[in-house]
């Protein structure tokens, strides 16, 4: 087959998924899924059990024979975050590869939200109609919920909620065990999670009607969407009276009448109770079901990567970042300028850095949220900023890139990572190079404007033999910006071996 034939495989809780398509056209030649369940049980705090290994191990050697039968050699296996959140994750994974030789890379929350996002973007017909005013895609994985929302065409806010169907299930069955009236008690579990989750949203977002576009549901998935389509809209009402019919419903009925398989229907109420409150508390008017998920997203993110679609998503990633630091309150003028002034040292800089596109954009992103650690304490606000951003699902980045993201944060302002080893070494040599290199570019960036007065608008960049040269525009004192540059400019130093040198030029003689 041609080189423009991709084969995705996706290792998930409750299933292995094999998705083979043309990059170029976009057309799907194969799908083929595994029931291989390796993690349902994950979210009672159970490890995986090693008797399904040589299941899913069976499964994915099937693929694997699949894919060569096409003639498609270019191929990659993933697993799900939830998966990879399992105790003992590492240890199956390592024992996959060396049954059937293919390495699964982990996926981050936040990677998957982004792909089933691009996927939607080019797939859904109706999407650019969609979120020309309010829309809000909401996606559900097997322990999450992600929550993305959209106003004239742009994302606004990102927002993942550890409450998934999968998740609820397992609550519901404890709750058969020991409660009177389970599905009154999960309801009430449902709504309070939800609740509590919904309150951090901007004021703006809680009261505003939007059109929803729901992925992941596959009871209503079933029944609605007539096979060969990939989307179906449906009233609120029409959704009421689904969830009246299949709540009180016997197992046999779920069966028949969704399609799902018996080691399914138990995902059939939590599902429907859960999409029951989303729709309540984001106002929906409309609900668009969309028969997408994250293979989908993976081999959609793949045509970008290779080329074949003009529209790129970088937006999205730099928007959620955004909506992270209004969130924890960082100051906007002060961020704006050291993101300014950092893309433009960056880009003046290649020559030395020799870095790539999307470390600009991990600069970039750093800038944004370098300082949300001074929402808990001004004091050692960068170690506050590393801990926060460790613990953010990141819309669009692998959890190395994360890691990398909270590392160039705390070595922003006053730490450095020749000072702090034994937390830098978490990353491999060549991520250290790259976390090194964007710290000490970052720390010149917000050296300048120390203050945060924006005493500073404008710079410009010379590279001579043995130092750079750093002319800032301004009418203003700067003592106070020169003594922090020449003192975060030692570790510039330190990484290319050029001095930084600060020079004034007044705007009005």
């Amino acid at each position: 087959m041609a080189d423009d034939y991709f084969g995705a495989i996706l290792v998930n809780v409750s299933s292995i998924e094999l998705s083979i398509v043309n990059l170029k056209t976009g057309t799907q030649t194969e799908r083929v899924k595994s029931s291989v369940a390796i993690g349902e049980n994950i979210y009672n705090h159970e490890e995986i059990d090693f008797e399904t290994v040589a299941d899913a191990a069976e499964a994915l050697r099937g693929f694997l024979q699949i894919i060569k039968d096409y003639g498609v050699h270019n191929y990659r296996v993933w697993g799900s975050q939830a998966l990879s959140s399992a105790p003992n994750a590492e240890f199956i994974r390592d024992q996959l590869y060396v049954r059937t030789g293919l390495h699964i890379d982990w996926l981050s929350l936040g990677e998957e939200s982004f792909v089933r996002n691009e996927a939607i973007a080019l797939k859904l017909d109706q999407y650019q109609e969609l979120v020309k005013h309010h829309a809000a895609i909401i996606g559900l994985n097997s322990g999450s919920t992600t929550l993305s929302f959209f106003a004239n065409e742009h994302l606004v806010a990102s927002h993942n909620m550890k409450l998934g169907p999968i998740r609820i299930k397992e609550v519901l069955q404890n709750l058969r065990a020991t409660a009177p009236n389970p599905v009154d008690v999960l309801d009430d579990y449902i709504n309070s999670k939800v609740d509590d989750f919904y309150r951090f949203l901007p004021a703006e977002l809680q009261n505003t009607p939007n059109q929803i576009i729901l992925i992941g549901a596959t009871p209503l998935n079933n029944y609605f969407i007539p096979q060969n389509k990939i989307s179906y809209t449906l009233t609120i009402q029409d959704f009421i009276k689904f969830s009246r019919e299949v709540s009180g419903a016997t197992n046999q009925f779920l069966v028949e009448r969704l399609r799902i398989s018996e080691e399914n229907v138990d995902t059939v109420l939590p599902v429907v109770l859960l999409v029951k409150k989303l729709l309540t508390v984001v106002h929906a008017d409309k609900l668009h079901l969309v028969n997408l998920n994250v293979l989908d997203g993976l081999t959609t993110n793949q045509a970008i990567t290779a080329g074949h679609h003009k529209y790129h998503f970088e937006n999205q990633i730099l928007a959620a970042a955004d909506d992270l630091a209004q969130r924890y309150r960082v100051e906007p003028h002060h961020m704006e300028l050291v993101r300014h002034f950092s893309l433009h040292l960056f880009d003046q800089l290649r020559p030395l850095h020799h870095l790539t596109n999307r470390d600009r954009l991990l600069l970039q992103i750093a800038a944004i949220v370098h300082d949300i650690g001074g929402f808990i304490d001004t004091h050692e606000h960068y170690l506050h900023s590393d801990y926060v951003l460790k613990q953010s699902e990141m819309l669009g980045l692998s959890n190395e890139e994360t890691q990398i993201i909270a590392a160039v944060s705390r070595y922003h302002s006053t730490r450095t990572p020749a000072e702090d080893l034994a937390h830098f070494q978490q990353l491999d040599a060549d991520k250290r190079l790259v976390v090194a290199k964007l710290s000490a570019i970052l720390r010149l960036a917000d050296a300048l404007d120390d203050a945060h007065q924006q005493t500073i608008q404008k710079i410009s960049v010379s590279v001579r033999t043995n130092k750079i040269v750093i002319t800032a525009f301004s009418d203003d004192e700067l003592s106070l910006i020169r003594w922090a540059f020449n003192y975060k400019a030692q570790f510039f130093t330190d990484v290319f071996g050029l001095q930084p040198v600060l020079k004034q030029r007044r705007l009005h003689k």
